[in-house]
């Protein structure tokens, strides 16, 4: 699966070529390349070079500071990819997903049946890992427990990234580990919830928004023509959506859930008042 870095790069280029007026062919010829390279950069199924960069901007009359930007998405293309140490473990989707949390600057996400995983604590995820439908043996476990402690440093790293969650009130309510292990994960959203990049808001029963299932991840990048990617969990999987009218429909739904959820200060009274009931 290519990059999600590289195709975001290669869909800069073709909408800074297509803004310049000039057609695929003038610019291979222009460079004195076929022009078939040109659309295989602007798909993604090539890397582009930074020489090949910096050419393609000095023809499209690219400014100094989005050449800039475009040069820091290059080097996102090549950067060091820490799951790729775990693809025995790891199918395709899983590395898109962890590639795409590792690049985005806003995550919005909600999930209908448990506590999302980049705010899960060690048990806690331990606990889910251990209790599916299809169990993985115990050294596969402990990767797949590994990878989502590592995954969350995308939230308390530098630089980090927006993150908005709304769970739903069932998910407070599931003693998956047990009640022990249910407080510590409360006392670790509360902990969260007083970071300034994190936002959890909390769906109470009674609201019809809370009839909602599976799990939605939407990802947004810097960039005035950064596409948006939607991944869509079910059971046994994952999609991935990039279709304009996908993530409309998308989008609209997750912004029913926010408005459907409680604030963020009474989500929090109501995750404190859970935990005091255990």
């Amino acid at each position: 699966m290519r990059s999600h870095a590289r195709r975001r790069l290669g869909t800069e280029l073709r909408l800074l070529r297509t803004a310049s007026g000039l057609s695929g062919e003038e610019v291979a010829d222009s460079c004195g390349w076929d022009q078939s390279k040109i659309s295989r950069i602007e798909t993604a199924k090539v890397a582009v070079s930074r020489h090949d960069l910096h050419r393609l901007c000095g023809i499209y009359g690219v400014c100094a500071a989005d050449v800039e930007r475009l040069e820091a998405l290059l080097i996102e293309t090549r950067g060091p990819r820490w799951w790729v140490a775990y693809s025995d473990v790891l199918d395709a989707a899983y590395q898109e997903l962890i590639a795409l949390e590792s690049q985005a600057t806003e995550i919005r996400a909600a999930n209908a049946g448990m506590i999302l995983g980049l705010l899960q604590t060690r048990d806690y995820a331990a606990a889910v890992i251990g209790s599916g439908p299809m169990i993985p043996d115990p050294e596969r476990a402990d990767a797949l427990v590994e990878i989502r402690m590592r995954r969350q440093r995308v939230l308390t790293g530098p630089n980090p990234a927006r993150f908005r969650s709304v769970l739903a009130d069932g998910a407070l309510q599931c003693e998956i580990g047990g009640r022990g292990v249910l407080t510590r994960q409360l006392a670790h959203l509360l902990e969260l919830g007083e970071l300034p990049n994190i936002d959890i808001h909390v769906i109470p029963t009674s609201s019809t928004a809370n009839a909602y299932n599976g799990g939605l991840t939407m990802f947004d990048f810097s960039g005035p023509h950064a596409p948006s990617v939607l991944f869509v969990e079910y059971h046994g999987g994952m999609l991935v959506k990039e279709d304009d009218r996908d993530l409309r429909r998308y989008r609209r739904h997750l912004d029913y859930l926010f408005a459907n959820a409680l604030s963020t200060d009474d989500s929090r009274t109501l995750i404190s008042a859970r935990m005091r009931s255990l």
